[in-house]
């Protein structure tokens, strides 16, 4: 069976496991701005390959080999969400940036 927890333990478990975006945004920005970043990720592979697929179009007939070459070649964007740090961590960095006339 499970003990309870002292106010304490549950003080630092929160510090540890709860997470908060630290990168210049807003949570609510921030969620709308990861979609559209892999919306552009995908939409910009895709006109990649549209164009050159497009270039191979007055081959006949199409050879398979050639249309995957020109898959392969298409250049991919790669981004990355930042994972979100520690509550801990975040509350450590806020008090860094404090100047001493806010303390």
């Amino acid at each position: 069976m499970k003990r309870r927890r002292t106010p304490q333990e549950k003080k630092a478990l929160s510090l540890q496991l709860d997470r908060r975006n630290v990168v210049a945004e807003s949570q609510w920005g921030a969620r709308m701005a990861i979609a559209k970043r892999k919306q552009w990720v995908n939409q910009s592979h895709r006109k990649a390959v549209n164009q050159r697929l497009a270039g191979l179009s007055g081959m006949q007939p199409a050879d398979p080999e050639a249309v995957e070459s020109a898959v392969a070649a298409a250049p991919r964007h790669n981004w990355r969400k930042h994972p979100d740090v520690s509550l801990a961590t975040a509350l450590r960095l806020r008090r860094s940036r404090r100047t001493p006339l806010e303390e």
